[in-house]
């Protein structure tokens, strides 16, 4: 049997690694867009719908906020505006630099940002809220994750996840984006999130609807006229049939709530 050589095979991408070097190779555009979140993104309107969850979900500050894989951690920084006293983690140190830079510009002392794999980090002293927003879904091992968060809470505390569900894996954008960095792209529905939770010790959990289906099928923009008042009901009553929808499929894309004791 003729030999292998490395040429015939080539060495698998290391996603890990690829999450580490994403703000170094996004390019100089990239990272300004990304410094500028939520308001310089075409899903801006999304971004804010979801900090309201979780401004919602969450007791009045202070409390004691970490988030794993907050990136340049404008969503860290808005929770720190708010009055939390906020840890945002992540693997990239360009995202950590850029994180940093930002509270130093806006003076914010109740945040503080670590460059750390979130599977492994240790958190001291323990947090009241854990946040995966978009992140979970990038992880290596969601059981580590899972059970890093569990180890990072206090007594009663909470995750929230707010991920893409099922086909997020499957869209152009994550498939692009795997091509291009070797990262994670993968569907991270409410069902899975639950499964590993419960493999790292949680015994409580609530999944909601994505308030964003919710926003997007009752609130129609308003330059999407309607022909008239019968066109209009219409366009309210369909939308409020797929709000009624999505209540049922929250076991495939939703808002999950794990609790610790």
């Amino acid at each position: 049997m003729p030999a292998v050589s490395s040429e015939d095979h080539p060495p698998r991408p290391d996603p890990k690694q690829g999450e580490r070097e994403y703000f170094a190779r996004i390019g100089e555009a990239g990272r300004l867009h990304a410094m500028r979140k939520p308001f310089s993104d075409e899903n801006c309107n999304h971004y804010l719908i979801n900090i309201s969850v979780f401004l919602s979900l969450m007791r009045p500050a202070p409390a004691r906020v970490v988030e794993f894989g907050c990136g340049t951690g404008w969503l860290s920084l808005i929770f720190a505006e708010r009055g939390y006293e906020v840890v945002g983690v992540d693997i990239s140190p360009d995202a950590i630099a850029i994180a940093e830079q930002l509270r130093q510009e806006r003076q914010i002392p109740n945040a503080s940002f670590r460059v750390a794999d979130y599977e492994e980090v240790k958190i001291d002293p323990p947090a009241d809220y854990v946040i995966f927003h978009d992140a979970l879904h990038h992880a290596e091992s969601e059981d580590a994750a899972m059970r890093a968060a569990y180890a990072a809470l206090a007594p009663d505390g909470t995750v929230i996840c707010i991920e893409p569900g099922d086909g997020h894996s499957q869209s152009a954008t994550s498939i692009r984006a795997v091509q291009e960095f070797g990262v994670h792209e993968k569907d991270m529905p409410p069902r899975k999130i639950i499964h590993r939770a419960r493999a790292a010790g949680f015994r409580r959990h609530t999944v909601l609807p994505w308030a964003w289906d919710h926003m997007r099928f009752v609130y129609r923009p308003a330059y999407a006229k309607a022909t008239g008042p019968s066109d209009l009901r219409g366009k309210k009553f369909l939308g409020m049939l797929r709000v009624l929808r999505n209540l049922f499929r929250h076991r495939a894309q939703g808002i999950v709530l794990l609790w610790k004791q």
